[in-house]
C-alpha cells in the first residue's frame, strides 16, 4: 500500500513533531547557555583569584624579607644607638628599591616603607616622614608586635593621599635583646585592588565585594559595612535590601541574573557579583547560540525529510539504521558521499560502511585522539614488532615536568596545545632514527629507538633537548618552557617481557623525578634492588604485629659512676620471611604508609608492660620511647596514648618521649597542642639527636623541654667537646638535662661523663628485657 505524503494523520504527526522538536531544542539550548555562562564564569573567576592568591603570597613574602634584611636590622640598631642620618636614610631607600621594581608592577600597591620607632619616622617612596609614632596610627594592633611573619592590617586612610588602603606589617626586632626597632609596611589601595580584579576578569561585568580581616565589608570606593562582623552572606542579595545597604537595592541586582562567587584567601574573603546576563550577551556566547540554533534546526529538517521518505517506501527501519550509520561515520571523520534515501542505494550504503567503520574503530582504539601518535594499545604491539628482529631496542619513558602546573596557570586548552606539541616535535626527531613515539598517558610519552648510540646522555641531549631549547608560545599565553623527568632501559638487555620493562621503567622515573636530573636515567639494577627490597617491606610490614615478629630492646642510660637512671626503648624486626630488617629500613616505609601510627602505639603499650613489672619489681627506671612526626600531629594522639599508659597504672614521670628537632621546626598547631599536653600530664620531653638539624635554643626554651640529647657526631670527634661543654652550659641555664649518645670508649666516657648521662655501646648494647633485667 503507498503512503500518501499528504495523508491527514501524518500530517499531524509531523506538526506535533516539528513543535516537540522546536520546544525541546529551545530548552536544550537555554539549559546549555545557562550552563555555559555559569562554567565560564567560574572558570574565570577562579583564575583572577589564583592570580590574586598569588600576588598576595608575593606581598608577604617580600616584606618578610625586606623585616629579615641584616642590612635594614642594622640600619636601625645603627638609628636606635647614634641617631638618624641622612646615610642611614639611603642605607633603607636602597633596600627598598632593590624589591620596589618587581613588587611595584601590581597596580594596586601604593608604597613600601620601613618605619623606625626610636626615631620615630617613616621612609618610603623616598618620602621622610617625621613624628610617625606607631602606635597613634590607625594600623597598629600590639599583637603584630609579637608575630614571626608578616599580617595584614584592616582597612584605614592612608595620611598623604587620603585613600582607602590596607597593609601588610611585620615588626623588626633587636637580635640582640628582641625589643622592637621597627616595622617594614607594605600598603596597597582597595580601590586600585577592585579595579584590577575588574580589569582582569574582562568576560563580563561585575562588582567586587571584599570582607576584610577585621570584618570590613568594601566595595567602589566605600565601607559598606563594618557592623556585620563577618556574618555576610554575598549569596542572599535579600540579606542586605532588609538592611538598606545602598549597594545591593540597584536595579541592576533585581533586574538581571547576577552569579555571586565568594573566594576565602588566608588574607581576605572576596565575593564577585558577575552579571551573567551580560556575558549571555557576549559576542562570541551570542554567536555559538545562533550556530547551535541553526545545526539543530538543519538536524530537524533533514530528519523530517528522512521520516518521509521512509514512511513512502515502507523502509523506515532499514533507512533510519542507515542513516545512523552515515551520521557515525561522519561523526568520525570520514568524507561520506551524499545519498538520497532511495531504496536503490541500500547495497551501496552498506558496502561503504562496511569498508569505514571497522577501519575507523581500529584507528580510534589504537591512537590517541589529542596527537594522533599510538595510544597505551597500540604500544603493546608496535613493542612486540619493534623488538621481533632481536635486536637491542632503546626505550625512553618522558614525562613533563610540572604539566599541572602548566595546566593551572594556563589551562586545559593551552595545555592540549602543549601535548600535541610535543608530540609533533618528537615524532619528527624519532622518524629520523626509524623509532616510535607514543602517548602513553596524560603528560607521558615513550619513544622506541634502536640502541645504536654509545653515549646515551649525549644522544639523548644532542637529539631530544637541543628541540625543546626555545619555549613554547601561543597566542595569549606566556611562553612555556619544556623539560622533562626522562627514564630509558635497553631491551633485552634490562629486561625481558613488557611488563617488566614498565615496572622498571616507571620505578627510574621515580628516581629521575627525585634527582631533578635534566639528563636521561638509565636502568641501575642497584636502584631497582632497593625498590624491590622496599616494595618487599612495605608488604611484609602489613602483617608484622599480627605475627608477632617486632621486638623491643632496651639500651641502659647511666651516669659517671655507671649506675643505670634510664632506658631507651628501640624496636627490632625479625621478620619471618625477609629475616632482621634494620629500623632505618623500615621506619621510613611505615612512616609514607601510615602504619607508624599503629606501630607507635604497639611500641607505647608494649614498654608500658615491661615498665609496670620494672616498676613493680623496685626498679624505678624512666624509659624512653621515641615518636615519630606522623604521630604527634595526629589530633587524638594524646588521648590514645594516655588511655595506654593508665591502662597499666603507670606514673607519668617515669615515660619520656623523645622527638626530634624537624618536629619542633616543622611543627604544627596540632603539634604543638599535643606537646603542652603531653607536659601537663608530666610526661617528659627530650629533644633526640641534637645538633645535626637546623633547632635552635630558642625552641628548647619556647617549647620547655627537659632533656637535650647530643648526638654521636659531636663524641666521635674530640674537637667538638668545646661545643658540648657550650651545651651544657646553656642547658643548665634552661634547666635541662643532658643525655650523651654513641659513647663507645672509656676515654669518651671519663671524658664527656662530667657533663651529664651517658648511653652507647661502652656500657652497653640495646639488650632484650631479660637482657636489660640483669644489667638493673
Amino acid at each position: 500500500m503507498k503512503i500518501k505524503l499528504i495523508d491527514s494523520k501524518i500530517f499531524i504527526v509531523v506538526i506535533i513533531f516539528i513543535i516537540s522538536v522546536i520546544y525541546m531544542t529551545n530548552s536544550a539550548i537555554n539549559s546549555i547557555d545557562n550552563s555555559n555562562v555559569d562554567f565560564i564564569s567560574k572558570i574565570q573567576a577562579e583564575d583572577v583569584i589564583s592570580q590574586l592568591e598569588w600576588d598576595l603570597h608575593l606581598l608577604h613574602d617580600t616584606v618578610n624579607i625586606l623585616a629579615e634584611d641584616t642590612y635594614i636590622i642594622d640600619t636601625l640598631t645603627q638609628i636606635k644607638n647614634e641617631g638618624y642620618t641622612s646615610d642611614a636614610g639611603k642605607q633603607i631607600i636602597h633596600h627598598i628599591d632593590n624589591v620596589q621594581q618587581v613588587i611595584m608592577q601590581l597596580s594596586f600597591l601604593n608604597s613600601v616603607g620601613v618605619l623606625s620607632l626610636d626615631g620615630e619616622f617613616l621612609i618610603h617612596d623616598n618620602v621622610f616622614i617625621d613624628n610617625y609614632i606607631a602606635a597613634e596610627r590607625p594600623w597598629f594592633d600590639e599583637s603584630m608586635l609579637d608575630a614571626n611573619e608578616a599580617v595584614t592590617t584592616g582597612i584605614y586612610t592612608q595620611i598623604n593621599t587620603n585613600e582607602l588602603v590596607f597593609s601588610i606589617v611585620r615588626f623588626i626586632n633587636d637580635p640582640n635583646t628582641n625589643e622592637p626597632l621597627g616595622a617594614v609596611i607594605l600598603a596597597a589601595s582597595l580601590d586600585n585592588l577592585i579595579a584590577t580584579l575588574i580589569e582582569n576578569y574582562r568576560i563580563a561585568d561585575l562588582d567586587i565585594f571584599i570582607e576584610y580581616v577585621d570584618s570590613t565589608v568594601y566595595t567602589n570606593n566605600k565601607i559598606v559595612s563594618s557592623e556585620l562582623k563577618g556574618s555576610t552572606n554575598f549569596t542572599e542579595a535579600a540579606f542586605y535590601k532588609d538592611r538598606n545597604i545602598n549597594f545591593l537595592t540597584y536595579s541592576f541586582y533585581t533586574d538581571r541574573t547576577i552569579d555571586f562567587l565568594t573566594y576565602s584567601t588566608p588574607y581576605l574573603n572576596l565575593t564577585m557579583a558577575i552579571d551573567l546576563d551580560d556575558l549571555k550577551e557576549n559576542p562570541h556566547v551570542v554567536e555559538n547560540h545562533y550556530t547551535i540554533v541553526l545545526k539543530i534546526i538543519l538536524l530537524t529538517c533533514i530528519l523530517m525529510l528522512l521520516i518521509m521518505a521512509c514512511l513512502t517506501f515502507f523502509v523506515k527501519p532499514v533507512l533510519a539504521a542507515v542513516n545512523s550509520l552515515i551520521n557515525t561515520i561522519e561523526e568520525l571523520g570520514d568524507d561520506f558521499p551524499e545519498y538520497t534515501s532511495d531504496i536503490r542505494n541500500i547495497a551501496e550504503l552498506a558496502h561503504i560502511i562496511e569498508t569505514n567503520i571497522p577501519n575507523k574503530i581500529k584507528y580510534l582504539m589504537y591512537h590517541d585522539d589529542l596527537t594522533g601518535l599510538p595510544n597505551r594499545k597500540m604500544f603493546k604491539q608496535l613493542y612486540r614488532t619493534f623488538t621481533a628482529n632481536e635486536k637491542a631496542a632503546l626505550i625512553m619513558l618522558l614525562d613533563i615536568k610540572n604539566f599541572k602546573g602548566i595546566n593551572d596557570s594556563s589551562g586545559d586548552n593551552i595545555g592540549d596545545l602543549v601535548l600535541i606539541d610535543v608530540g609533533i616535535k618528537l615524532k619528527e626527531i624519532i622518524d629520523k632514527e626509524d623509532g616510535i613515539v607514543i602517548r602513553y598517558s596524560g603528560d607521558e610519552f615513550i619513544v622506541i629507538v634502536p640502541y645504536n648510540c654509545q653515549d646515551l646522555e649525549s644522544c639523548y641531549r644532542t637529539k631530544i633537548l637541543s628541540v625543546f631549547q626555545e619555549p613554547i608560545i601561543f597566542p595569549g599565553s606566556r611562553p612555556i618552557h619544556i623539560r622533562f623527568n626522562t627514564a630509558g632501559i635497553i631491551s633485552p638487555f634490562h629486561c625481558y617481557t613488557e611488563e617488566d620493562m614498565i615496572t622498571k621503567l616507571y620505578v627510574m622515573l621515580a628516581q629521575a623525578k627525585e634527582l631533578n636530573t635534566p639528563g636521561l636515567l638509565l636502568f641501575n639494577q642497584e636502584t631497582y634492588s632497593i625498590y624491590v627490597k622496599e616494595e618487599s617491606i612495605r608488604a611484609h610490614l602489613k602483617t608484622a604485629i599480627e605475627t608477632n615478629e617486632f621486638v623491643i630492646y632496651y639500651q641502659p642510660i647511666v651516669d659517671g659512676n655507671r649506675v643505670i637512671h634510664k632506658a631507651e626503648a628501640l624496636i627490632r624486626w625479625f621478620s619471618k620471611d625477609l629475616g632482621f630488617v634494620p629500623p632505618n629500613e623500615f621506619i621510613f616505609i611505615a612512616e609514607q604508609t601510615r602504619m607508624i601510627l599503629e606501630l607507635g602505639e604497639w611500641i607505647i603499650d608494649r614498654v608500658a608492660q615491661d615498665l609496670q613489672m620494672l616498676l613493680k619489681d623496685g626498679q624505678n627506671i624512666q624509659v624512653s620511647i621515641n615518636i615519630s612526626p606522623i604521630q604527634i600531629v595526629e589530633e587524638d594522639f594524646v588521648p590514645r596514648i594516655k588511655a595506654i599508659i593508665d591502662k597499666y597504672n603507670i606514673d607519668y614521670k617515669y615515660i619520656c618521649f623523645e622527638i626530634t628537632e624537624s618536629t619542633l621546626i616543622d611543627a604544627k598547631q596540632i603539634a604543638m597542642a599535643n606537646i603542652k599536653a603531653l607536659q601537663e600530664l608530666g610526661i617528659t620531653l627530650a629533644l633526640d639527636d641534637f645538633g645535626t638539624g637546623y633547632a635552635s635554643f630558642g625552641y628548647l626554651n619556647d617549647y620547655n623541654l627537659d632533656i637535650i640529647k647530643i648526638d654521636k657526631i659531636f663524641v666521635d670527634d674530640s674537637t667538638q667537646y668545646p661545643i658540648i661543654d657550650g651545651i651544657y652550659r646553656i642547658s643548665e641555664a634552661l634547666n635541662m638535662q643532658i643525655v650523651i649518645e654513641g659513647v663507645e670508649t672509656k676515654e669518651q666516657f671519663d671524658e664527656l661523663k662530667k657533663f651529664g648521662l651517658i648511653q652507647g655501646y661502652y656500657f652497653s648494647r640495646p639488650v632484650k628485657y631479660d637482657e636489660f633485667i640483669q644489667l638493673l
